[in-house]
């Protein structure tokens, strides 16, 4: 054993052990505390003689000698060149509890250590300590029995700092731990007599008024009271309903699902009540969320950590309904506010993702509902309802495409090409192939879909119709020429793909609202559930459920939104090997 695990100990008792209550006391009446009141040399006892200013001066100089050695004996080791161990705090702190407790400078017969316990531990568990503190306060106050109150407090230390600590008796957290156990016995047992007399009725209440040290002592107050016996009992409840909220909390939310670890890295609250969409740029360095309550979208920096930081909000004029990240450009699609969608068409702004306006505002049919970039970013494909919304002077259902470096003109874009979707129906939404070949409209909430064929972005026409009223679950198909789209299934429920290295290892990530949970799902003849991540709620109390899905391939990451407007971040860590993905091309919008 290294010599300065002793040497720390004992230079912590010998300053734990000054018996600051029993020399203020000495000087200033010349008589010995332990002849007086309860015959302790702590601060209470001192406080009861002298009045609340002593109680207050030797109850901070106790926690300061148990305080100061913890933290500043390791550290002075540390200036010699020496080696600090973890347990060398934690030597110093028992050090300076054993002095105070038994001092060699009084025939090791002192106080009961509360408040030099208080102080060491102030230097290993703060958290644990804060919550010592209420409980003590909280039982002191409606009874003022210091005794009581002072293990209330220590078995509140001992509940937080278990509760909060993972695997505590594992050899990282071992020493800890039987420190902590031995506070708290300790304590319990310096306090016997007082356990005796509140049982007895005999315990005296605080009184830190002064009075004369040959001043009889106040008559016994009476019994520990029902009130106050229920008073502890809640205050041991609610600290341990705390706690385990604030463990909860503290907890990060992870699944396993196949070969992979789904791991939350952060959780941001917009502020904005609502998210509806995200988007990642090409590189997943910056995120997109849209919040369509206050007409807002944030951008965000997506940090090496997987932490978000904000680049801007960008409050647009109209109702946005989608947003598209392309390059280093936002697109978002936009609909009249209130009764004035019903006048005039929507539209599309360009910004930059710091917040700068770019481009010239583009129209974009009435009632525009979705929008998609192509995999390569050189088109920008847009569906509006027109008539399908029921007004029939308007327009027919229509998917519009436009050159997105037109976008960015100084004259407002024309479309490339426009194709007419001859149905009665209301399109939703619009989702592209992998190799953006192809695309599905989908119609009055995903009961039905129009499938277009892209091949020729000039003249893009459609190839048929799908029936999704019996499609419970969101699928993948696949063509002969090797691209594959997500068909989604009925309802508003989101889905992402997220390729892999062949063509077959493909997987979807599928919200599921009700459940307040994301389903991984290996794609195939036969669909597999690999496991489900859940969405927590704050303080991971509850759920949430997701109204937005993004992924990004690059850096493995996948962002939720949800509806009370909060992005989540999770992580997907390979459990044997890094995850091997084919990052969809490059979508380019630049000038």
């Amino acid at each position: 054993m290294s010599w300065t695990l002793p040497a720390t100990a004992l230079a912590a008792y010998l300053i734990g052990g000054i018996p600051f209550g029993y020399l203020i006391y000495r000087a200033l009446t010349g008589q010995d505390v332990r002849e007086s009141g309860s015959g302790n040399i702590g601060a209470t006892n001192v406080g009861r003689l002298l009045g609340f200013r002593y109680f207050v001066l030797v109850f901070v100089l106790d926690v300061l000698k148990g305080l100061l050695p913890t933290i500043g004996l390791p550290w002075l080791i540390d200036r010699m060149g020496h080696e600090v161990s973890n347990e060398l705090p934690i030597a110093a702190a028992v050090g300076a509890i054993l002095g105070h407790n038994f001092p060699v400078y009084l025939g090791f017969k002192g106080g009961k250590g509360v408040a030099t316990s208080l102080g060491a531990l102030i230097a290993l568990q703060p958290v644990a300590c804060g919550v010592a503190a209420v409980a003590f306060f909280a039982v002191f106050l409606p009874s003022h029995y210091v005794s009581l109150s002072s293990m209330a407090g220590g078995v509140a230390f001992a509940a937080a700092y278990f509760l909060r600590t993972a695997a505590p008796w594992s050899p990282e957290h071992r020493a800890m731990s039987i420190l902590v156990t031995a506070v708290v016995v300790l304590l319990i047992v310096r306090h016997r007599k007082n356990i005796s007399r509140l049982l007895a009725g005999t315990e005296n209440r605080v009184n830190f008024g002064k009075r004369k040290p040959d001043a009889p002592q106040a008559p016994p107050s009476g019994k520990v009271g029902l009130v106050v016996v229920a008073v502890l009992a809640v205050v041991v409840v609610m600290a341990g309903v705390g706690l385990w909220v604030v463990q909860q909390a503290r907890t990060p939310v992870e699944a396993v699902a196949g070969p992979w670890l789904m791991r939350e890295t952060h959780r941001e609250s917009t502020g904005q009540q609502r998210a509806s969409q995200v988007a990642f740029d090409e590189s997943g360095e910056r995120l997109a969320v849209l919040c369509p309550r206050y007409n807002r979208v944030l951008t965000y920096r997506v940090l090496p950590d997987a932490s978000l930081a904000r680049i801007t909000e960008i409050a647009v004029e109209g109702r946005p309904v989608a947003i598209a990240v392309v390059g280093s450009n936002l697109a978002v699609l936009q609909r009249p506010v209130n009764d004035a969608k019903h006048l005039g068409p929507g539209w599309l702004d360009v910004f930059a993702l710091e917040g700068t306006k770019v481009g010239t505002r583009v129209e974009a049919g009435y009632y525009p509902d979705d929008m998609a970039p192509t995999p390569d970013g050189s088109h920008l494909l847009i569906v509006a309802s027109g008539r399908g919304e029921g007004d029939d002077s308007k327009h027919a259902p229509q998917l519009e495409v436009f050159a997105t470096t037109a976008l960015l003109g100084s004259t407002p874009a024309t479309p490339v090409s426009r194709i007419e979707l001859v149905d009665k129906g209301d399109p939703d939404r619009l989702v592209l192939s992998n190799l953006g070949t192809r695309a599905l409209v989908t119609l009055d909430r995903g009961e039905r879909a129009v499938a277009i064929d892209l091949a020729d972005l000039s003249a893009p026409r459609e190839a048929g119709r799908l029936d999704l009223h019996e499609a419970n679950e969101p699928y993948l198909t696949r063509s002969e020429d090797g691209d594959w789209i997500v068909v989604p299934a009925r309802g508003e429920r989101e889905v992402v793909a997220m390729p892999g290295q062949g063509a077959t290892d493909i997987h979807l990530i599928v919200a599921q609202p009700e459940a307040g949970e994301l389903d991984v799902v290996r794609a195939g003849a036969t669909p597999t559930v690999l496991g489900r991540f859940p969405v927590r709620g704050p303080l991971n109390l509850g759920s949430a459920e997701a109204s937005g899905l993004a992924y990004c391939g690059r850096r493995g990451l996948l962002a939720a939104a949800t509806k009370p407007g909060t992005v989540h971040i999770v992580r997907m860590e390979s459990r044997a090997d890094p995850i091997a993905v084919r990052p969809p091309a490059a979508p380019v919008l630049s000038r």
